[in-house]
């Protein structure tokens, strides 16, 4: 997709309780969005959002009203969640590359945590797939997820304690970054000692809920629509499949959708998986972010707690992973909190949230600037969506 790229990004605190309105919130995040791609709110001409199961943030006409926009050439709010986050990113840069619109402004916002919005209460009489999950007790995330990564446990031969480590050092990435809500360090006693959730996961495997607001400007790569150079949008893959479809119809119970998205979105990017230098990979509890690290070819199968022991995907390693600290520690936006990291890490300047005074000094006590980012990889839930991003040139 070489017509479009990133021109801006923005972000509201990342809070417990904002005292705002979602509208307020996504607002804040879109005008500091548009003020950092050298653009105006009038400059906007396309708006995207998305949601889970009930719409927790602002649709686009309250965004319209609230932006003060005089045209808006495409909208839409997608019920697809946090396997979207890619998505959005794909739908947008197809706007842009198609001509249909120049700047399209991806957000979302909610009070997640202060205000979490009551889901649907469970069918008396589920039909399609909800008729196999639901009347076991399959009702949320945990219970949805824990026996694939459970399969996928016990067929390495590992167990809990091996999801430690990734949280340990996303925890670690948050502690260098200013907007993260969770910023004080974690052991891997403290993370076995935290309560037990759903097996196989504990309360330090879960994200965290939070609110807040973000938004990424997704604008034409003529060099027309703003001010400063674009992070390029190298390839964009995402649909709506009913995640984890793989591991419903293979005998490798924990193969997600990243396994058959991967090689396809690498192949369109002309790269390889060794080719990465960041990957932003959605966490909704560290099993499935380590799924997503060896599905997206950054290690092999079975190997990616090693592979995090031994500092191979850390801000110094071959590939560094959740480099923000992901949803288990930043924050969790519904995956924009990715995007918005991959862009920082790739764009002039890089990263500009950690504890640095002016250059980045690659010292890891201020510092989480990886050196030197050519490309990065981001996913949506169950690798449902992904997009390569190229450094900024």
């Amino acid at each position: 997709m070489t017509g479009a790229g990133i021109s801006g990004v923005g972000w509201t605190p990342i809070t417990k309780n904002s005292h705002r309105t979602p509208v307020g919130l996504a607002t804040d995040a879109a005008l500091l969005a548009i003020a950092d791609a050298g653009l105006e709110p009038t400059d906007i001409d396309g708006l995207i959002t998305y949601f889970w199961a009930v719409r927790d943030t602002p649709g686009p006409v309250e965004m319209v009203a609230s932006l003060g926009l005089t045209r808006c050439n495409l909208s839409l709010c997608d019920s697809g969640g946090g396997a979207w986050a890619g998505t959005s990113i794909a739908v947008a840069a197809a706007a842009v590359s198609a001509g249909l619109c120049r700047n399209v402004l991806v957000y979302r916002a909610a009070n997640s945590r202060s205000e979490p919005v009551m889901l649907p209460t469970a069918d008396k009489w589920p039909s399609g797939t909800r008729q196999w999950s639901e009347p076991f007790g399959d009702s949320h995330a945990a219970s949805l997820f824990g026996p694939y990564v459970s399969a996928y446990l016990d067929a390495h031969g590992l167990d809990n304690s091996d999801f430690a480590p990734l949280a340990v050092q996303q925890r670690a990435h948050a502690v260098l970054n200013t907007k993260a809500l969770m910023r004080r360090p974690m052991t891997i006693e403290e993370h076995q000692a935290s309560k037990w959730i759903v097996s196989p996961f504990r309360l330090l495997d879960c994200s965290i809920w939070n609110d807040g607001g973000m938004a990424v400007v997704v604008s034409a790569a003529d060099g027309s629509s703003g001010a400063k150079p674009l992070v390029t949008i190298r390839a964009a893959l995402g649909g709506s499949l009913a995640a984890p479809v793989l591991a419903r119809t293979r005998s490798r119970y924990w193969d997600l959708n990243a396994a058959t998205l991967a090689p396809e979105l690498y192949r369109r990017a002309g790269i390889t998986a060794s080719d990465i230098d960041v990957a932003e990979l959605y966490d909704p509890f560290t099993g499935m972010a380590l799924l997503h690290i060896e599905q997206f070819g950054l290690a092999d199968d079975g190997q990616a707690p090693a592979a995090v022991r031994e500092g191979e995907l850390g801000l110094d390693g071959r590939v560094a992973v959740n480099t923000h600290g992901g949803h288990l520690s930043e924050g969790n936006v519904g995956g924009l909190g990715h995007v918005i990291e991959a862009v920082q890490q790739l764009r002039e300047g890089g990263v500009r949230d950690d504890l640095c005074v002016g250059d980045h000094s690659y010292d890891r006590s201020t510092c989480r600037q990886v050196r030197d980012p050519e490309l990065a990889v981001m996913c949506g839930e169950s690798g449902d969506s992904g997009v390569v991003f190229g450094r900024a040139s």
